[in-house]
């Protein structure tokens, strides 16, 4: 009876103890399930990196500088003391000049919560989308300046100009600076001011990025601009690492020309650009805006650079004369010509060297000669003191070296499609930033 007992107590020992058991083991299992790592690390928020700082560790606040709106004026707004804005003006003055912060750029001011409110620990003023200046407000009182990451990309962009080269680049999403860029370049080939419907170009450059924008047109590399029907090629090229390149067509001549030293050969200066000088037909004191150039009746007048005319009549006192753009800032005019040269009419493009009249006396003249006239930037100016840099031709030794060069830059010239829709995929794989080539077409 009794091992009845003693089995029976075992028995009820060894069930409770199961139960106990399996209880704990649920608890156990919920307590595990409840502190998965993976669930924990998804609670943790992502840093995020500027300026070289961790700002998910701060209160982040925007501001844009206001008109007339001055370094104190904008650490008020956030409880900085005036001593400490006294400090820090004082000690940045090598640093950053305080009085150059502009309209309209931004400042980011990072704060940390306390029990009294958001207390201003750092003020990022962003002098560009490049650089930058920190102002650390914390214990330590000190200034520093930062510049962002900036990622060069290839670019090659195409289009086909509707209006102007300017709305062209700017409704296809491509960079504006390009039409500047374009028209110095093609200064002396291409009138910038004729350019007609149908136009067409191309461009292989460098752009920067920061934080995928753009913040400035780097080197151009190859370019065509199609004008008329007619291609013009131009290629930047260096001699070598201590030479700064410039840029020549496919034959490697110069893409700049130099204006010829006088437009007539065989010729002296009778009568210099003067403000003050004595007319001698008008017994008058008066300026004389141009260089007179003293030659026989019949001797060729040539243009002295490339370039479009403007004009070529007669009128009262400049007789027949002829008047040339050469390109966005330079002109020249040519009076008292016996005659104009055949050919020679408003729109026509005539070469450096080209024969566009001849001298004579026609107008306000006493003798033959050519009144030599050049404009600069829409001023009149004495041809003889400007100091004219042009590119040096390119020395025969070079030659090979760069006919061997753009030929592949050519071909792949060549290659692109004027209005070829971009890909889908090339375009998601650039805003994912899985690649730094980048194919831009006017479409």
């Amino acid at each position: 009876m009794r091992k009845g007992y003693l089995v029976i107590g075992l028995l009820a020992i060894l069930v409770a103890g199961g139960v106990t058991a399996f209880f704990m083991g649920r608890n156990l299992q919920r307590h595990l399930v409840i502190t998965k790592p993976e669930v924990q690390a998804a609670s943790v928020a992502k840093p995020v990196f500027k300026y070289g700082l961790n700002l998910s560790e701060f209160k982040v606040l925007t501001h844009v500088v206001k008109q007339n709106e001055f370094f104190a004026d904008i650490l008020t707004q956030y409880n900085v003391t005036y001593a400490t804005i006294d400090f820090l003006a004082r000690q940045s003055k090598s640093i950053f000049n305080l009085n150059k912060m502009k309209a309209g750029n931004h400042c980011t001011v990072l704060c940390e919560k306390s029990d009294s409110g958001l207390v201003p620990k750092k003020l990022i003023y962003e002098e560009s989308k490049v650089d930058y200046v920190v102002f650390n407000l914390d214990d330590s009182l000190y200034t520093y300046r930062g510049q962002n990451k900036v990622v060069r990309k290839h670019q090659e962009v195409s289009g086909v100009i509707n209006s102007s080269l300017y709305e062209t680049l700017e409704a296809n999403n491509m960079s504006p600076a390009l039409a500047v860029r374009l028209s110095e370049i093609f200064a002396w080939t291409v009138d910038f001011y004729k350019i007609q419907q149908g136009d067409k170009f191309k461009v292989v450059y460098d752009e920067d990025f920061v934080n995928g924008e753009s913040v400035g047109i780097g080197q151009i590399n190859s370019c065509v601009f199609n004008s008329s029907g007619k291609d013009f090629y131009a290629f930047y090229y260096a001699k070598d690492d201590a030479h700064e390149g410039d840029y020549y067509d496919e034959n490697g001549n110069s893409m700049k020309k130099e204006f010829l030293k006088a437009p007539v050969k065989f010729s002296r200066i009778s009568s210099r650009y003067s403000l003050n000088r004595f007319h001698p037909v008008t017994k008058e004191w008066k300026a004389h805006l141009g260089t007179d150039y003293a030659a026989p009746f019949g001797t060729p007048i040539m243009a002295t650079a490339d370039g479009v005319i403007e004009d070529a009549c007669f009128k009262v006192y400049n007789g027949n004369y002829v008047k040339i753009r050469h390109n966005g800032q330079y002109k020249t005019q040519y009076l008292h010509m016996s005659k104009i040269a055949k050919g020679i009419h408003p729109g026509a493009r005539v070469k450096q060297g080209e024969v566009i009249g001849y001298v004579g006396a026609t107008g306000l003249a006493t003798g033959p000669h050519v009144c030599y006239r050049f404009w600069k930037d829409g001023q009149q100016v004495d041809p003889l003191r400007q100091k004219l840099t042009f590119a040096d031709p390119m020395p025969a030794k070079y030659k090979p070296d760069f006919l061997a060069k753009i030929k592949p830059v050519k071909q792949r010239m060549d290659a692109i499609v004027y209005n070829a829709p971009k890909p889908k995929a090339e375009s998601e794989s650039v805003a994912n930033g899985s690649d730094n080539y980048i194919l831009k077409s006017n479409f």
